[in-house]
């Protein structure tokens, strides 16, 4: 395997681990084994466990969703509805399990507001009720989130339709005391 690839190998394997597990519960020897490499190998190509962890749990939202802001409360549900019934990683628990088990939490704090409420902030007008609305939307959908990973409720994702319904309407409200323009 080229070093390209076992760096890769490396990543990835601890990309899958720190998602599972959390920083605490993961050990080079864990990634080692899932890489099929040996631990000496994984400090060769990804350097140290806080290392690996920086460069491997990456928190990447999903882009908005392109519709008008009447229909983005219905929108962002319905596309976290779908990560899950396709079994996708879902990026908002995913947030959640590194600012919990992260050695810098901070530095967690910071890329999950940067990478999930100020662009909702900006797509809301950008000003303090456009960052508070932003801020109280993405902890909605936190919740969901961890409730559909964690607790497997709502049970009825038979019906996506209902529950982005539902759900939506209550994310849309806090879409629409931000301020913004409609339609935007």
């Amino acid at each position: 395997m080229s070093r390209p690839a076992t760096r890769a190998a490396v990543l990835a394997a601890a990309r899958e681990l720190f998602a599972e597990r959390g920083f605490n519960q993961v050990t080079i020897r864990d990634i080692a084994a899932r890489s099929n490499l040996s631990p000496a190998m994984v400090m060769k190509c990804g350097g140290s466990k806080q290392q690996l962890f920086y460069e491997a749990a990456t928190l990447t939202p999903p882009p908005l969703p392109d519709v008008p802001l009447a229909d983005l409360g219905r929108a962002l549900v319905r596309e976290l509805l779908e990560r899950h019934t396709r079994d996708a990683i879902e990026p908002l628990t995913r947030a959640l399990v590194l600012r919990l088990s992260a050695p810098d939490p901070d530095a967690v704090r910071e890329r999950y507001l940067t990478g999930y409420v100020d662009p909702l902030a900006g797509r809301l007008g950008g000003d303090h009720a456009a960052r508070l609305s932003a801020e109280l939307i993405v902890a909605a959908l936190c919740g969901l989130a961890a409730n559909l990973r964690i607790f497997q409720t709502p049970h009825s994702l038979a019906e996506i339709d209902e529950v982005a319904a539902q759900y939506g309407r209550l994310v849309q409200q806090l879409i629409d005391t931000s301020g913004a323009a409609g339609g935007a």
